[in-house]
């Protein structure tokens, strides 16, 4: 158990440290003129930071199927054991995953109004967002952030767990290294993501499947940024 987990933690460093080392690397090369350079209207060490803030999902969904692939004991292919198969689809699986993203929005804003945040104003966008630069950031919150998160916590993590843990022990330890993993900002996120990882451990329970999984988290973090584009007005 403390190995699967030593193992996540590893792939989601390794993931960050490639797309640093890369970024520091170009960072030596010489300067190459504005427009040759995507989101020209990004400074450099803007453009680094976007790049460390979405880059290192992609490199972690590569680093877990590379990792699934060298699994021994999996002969049935990396997709089959990260759950990329057909789901089942109970009635209550779909109701669920119908019904949690706007309760996602809603328990994020009771957080910020216990926190004595206004959700208005916390979930206004920097007004750097815009443009590409709001394309790509939504990009990865919708699609790039959920499909990495899942292939790691409810796929290569949820899948080694099952093999020596229940079924509710397997979800509660993905849903807390889930939340841990959030826990870079304080602690209103990985409070916030909670509820969130419990709800996705259970529908990969209830379906099988990791694809449910990953069309729910893109569904809640999609309300999400709807929910400040709306605040922003």
């Amino acid at each position: 158990m403390a190995a699967a987990i030593l193992r996540a933690a590893l792939l989601q460093l390794a993931a960050f440290g490639l797309v640093l080392g890369a970024v520091a690397a170009l960072g030596r090369l010489p300067s190459l003129p504005s427009g040759l350079l995507p989101f020209p209207s990004l400074s450099g060490s803007e453009r680094a930071a976007l790049a460390l803030t979405v880059l290192p999902h992609a490199a972690l969904a590569l680093l877990v199927l590379v990792a699934a692939r060298a699994r021994p004991w999996k002969a049935s292919g990396a997709g089959k054991a990260l759950g990329f198969t057909r789901p089942a689809l109970p009635r209550r699986a779909v109701l669920l995953a119908l019904a949690w993203p706007p309760l996602q929005v809603a328990w994020t804003a009771a957080l910020l109004l216990l926190a004595g945040h206004a959700p208005i104003r916390a979930w206004r966008l920097s007004p750097s967002l815009t443009g590409e630069v709001f394309l790509a950031w939504t990009l990865w919150l919708v699609v790039l952030a959920p499909l990495a998160e899942e292939m790691l916590f409810r796929g290569d993590l949820f899948g080694r767990l099952r093999r020596i843990a229940s079924p509710s022990a397997a979800v509660a330890i993905a849903t807390a290294v889930f939340v841990l993993c959030h826990a870079e900002r304080g602690l209103l996120q990985p409070v916030s993501v909670l509820p969130l990882g419990v709800v996705l451990g259970v529908l990969r329970l209830w379906t099988g499947s990791l694809w449910p999984c990953i069309a729910l988290h893109a569904a809640s973090n999609g309300a999400v940024v709807l929910a400040r584009v709306w605040s922003t007005g």
